[in-house]
């Protein structure tokens, strides 16, 4: 192995450098911060800006100001520079027994199936972490809650938060024997306008899928719209319509016979289902998440 450190390492550097360079303002505020000299943070940045190839900052001796670029990069680097700090804490909380508090949401019908499980165990593994768990099925504000973690099906627009993919969930077009015996079952995708189905969630009318390799969409329509997944699955398994349903769902009552998988061919697109948390997490929360993240099924990509 070589003695020299990988290029990597170097980048590593120069951007822990500038992320520290942008929260304090200046170059000298930044080499009395790292303890090191103001020649040396500059030497820093300037290597990094010359790997990258672009100037990350506007400098002289009384101003200090980013380029759109630095701008632009200036969020990956203090995102490692946070984790960097959080992961020490959270090493620093393994030490003695964890302890702490979480506050954490997710919905009704995911959060009992697969959620709670994981909580009892992460419980029975950090006794001394108090867990707030709210069962809640629209998307509350996490900040103006004092929530650290939510389980939310994606994808998210909301750039202020970071999103972790806890799962990837198959899902499938269903509907119920009661309901087949009166309404012939679709035998093609077109044929599936021409149903009845249970909406969920009230925003979602656009079905989206691929056939034969080419994406299709239709729209879907029917005399019951849900905000709960666990109300579709009741309406669905009472012949009231057609669903979409992830696997999660479906597997057992297609097992037993209750359901019935039409249009096999039919690709419709995967549940995600993603952990959810501002750009800085206490080591409770940062523990919990890692927890739920290495719980899920190994299909979570």
């Amino acid at each position: 192995m070589s003695d020299h450190p990988s290029p990597i390492l170097d980048e590593l550097r120069g951007m822990a450098v500038f992320a520290t360079v942008v929260r304090c303002g200046s170059f000298a505020s930044a080499a009395r911060a790292l303890g090191l000299t103001r020649a040396v943070v500059s030497h820093h940045v300037r290597v990094l800006e010359t790997k990258l190839g672009v100037p990350l900052a506007q400098r002289s001796t009384r101003s200090f100001s980013l380029t759109p670029a630095g701008e632009a990069f200036r969020v990956h680097c203090e995102r490692l520079l946070d984790e960097a700090h959080d992961g020490i804490r959270g090493m620093e909380l393994l030490r003695a027994e964890p302890r702490g508090e979480v506050r954490i949401t997710c919905s009704h019908h995911f959060g009992n199936k697969r959620i709670l499980p994981a909580l009892l165990d992460f419980r029975r593994r950090y006794p001394a972490i108090r867990l707030h768990v709210a069962m809640n099925d629209n998307n509350v504000d996490l900040v103006q809650r004092g929530i650290e973690l939510a389980v939310r099906a994606g994808p998210l627009a909301d750039s202020d938060l970071v999103a972790r993919l806890l799962v990837r969930e198959p899902t499938l077009l269903c509907a119920a024997p009661a309901y087949l015996r009166r309404y012939r079952a679709p035998a093609t995708f077109a044929e599936l306008e021409q149903h009845r189905w249970v909406v969920y969630p009230p925003s979602q009318r656009v079905l989206s899928a691929r056939v034969g390799g080419r994406p299709m969409e239709m729209a879907v329509q029917g005399d019951i719209v849900t905000d709960s997944a666990a109300s579709r699955l009741a309406f669905v398994l009472a012949g009231e319509g057609i669903a979409r349903l992830p696997a999660y769902d479906a597997a057992a009552p297609l097992a037993a016979g209750d359901l019935v998988h039409l249009l096999p061919d039919v690709e419709t697109a995967p549940l995600e289902i993603f952990v959810v948390h501002g750009r800085r997490i206490g080591p409770s929360a940062r523990l919990l998440r890692d927890f739920l993240l290495q719980a899920a099924p190994g299909d979570a990509g």
